[in-house]
């Protein structure tokens, strides 16, 4: 029995990229149009963007079947040029002038929703734990707690962002505890790989991320978690700044 959850989670995984990567089409869009873009502007943008993100993941599944990131006894771990990319790009996004303009057409319930793909994620993390390819403490019955933003992500966004109610601050707290569960997996899923930063002795060590699909999990879902809770925190910032001709669009 233990042997279908490894495919299943595989699978699951496949659907969730296609899923986010169609997500991120239309929300692209539609705050494209908010933006001033035309139709077929908004349209080709949107889809030039999921192209990106396609040609990335492709990247980073190639490698790992070449079996690029199954070293660990280097420094840095191999495994961190499938993250540090994606995060280079969102800060560079964050300060960029531009995309700050644009991210005040984006509907913050858009940002806050999409962490809801997260409860996925806790799921295949926990069928690769009982699959017996998933160490014990990356599961939400060990040592992650991600699933809570997950599971709270579309409450949050309906009671943040009420018409005639905006609560900011309350946002912004939501989404510094997003960040701070989600720096704390990352640690976590470091602390028990087989390299020399393993703490985590119990078996089997975190080495399955190096492998695909799996290695979209940090490089594909956790840089898109850090990256939307970042663009949260910082549109809100944006609506303080300029709350007089801040249009809050649903």
């Amino acid at each position: 029995m233990s042997s279908l959850y490894v495919p299943l989670t595989q699978i699951l995984i496949i659907l969730l990229v296609v899923a986010m990567l169609w997500i991120t089409q239309v929300g692209f869009y539609r705050a494209l149009l908010n933006y001033g873009k035309t139709i077929s502007q908004s349209r080709k943008i949107s889809w030039y963007i999921v192209l990106g993100l396609f040609l990335w993941l492709s990247i980073i599944a190639a490698t790992a079947k070449f079996g690029f990131f199954q070293n660990f006894d280097v420094l840095p771990p191999r495994i961190f040029f499938a993250v540090i990319p994606s995060v280079a790009l969102t800060i560079f996004l964050l300060f960029s002038k531009p995309f700050g303009r644009f991210l005040k057409t984006v509907p913050p319930t858009w940002l806050v929703y999409i962490q809801s793909f997260r409860i996925v994620v806790e799921i295949i993390l926990w069928l690769g734990f009982l699959g017996k390819i998933v160490p014990f403490q990356m599961t939400f019955e060990g040592f992650n707690y991600d699933i809570v933003v997950g599971l709270t992500a579309l409450l949050a966004g309906s009671i943040f962002f009420r018409k005639n109610r905006f609560r900011r601050f309350e946002a912004i707290l939501w989404n510094v505890f997003g960040l701070a569960l989600l720096v704390n997996i990352v640690v976590v899923s470091i602390l028990s790989t087989p390299s020399v930063f393993r703490v985590f002795m119990n078996e089997p060590a975190n080495e399955i991320i190096a492998y695909f699909p799996y290695i979209w999990i940090p490089g594909f879902f956790v840089p898109y978690a850090f990256a939307m809770h970042l663009f949260s925190l910082k549109q809100l910032i944006l609506i303080r700044e300029n709350e007089r001709t801040f249009t809050l669009k649903k």
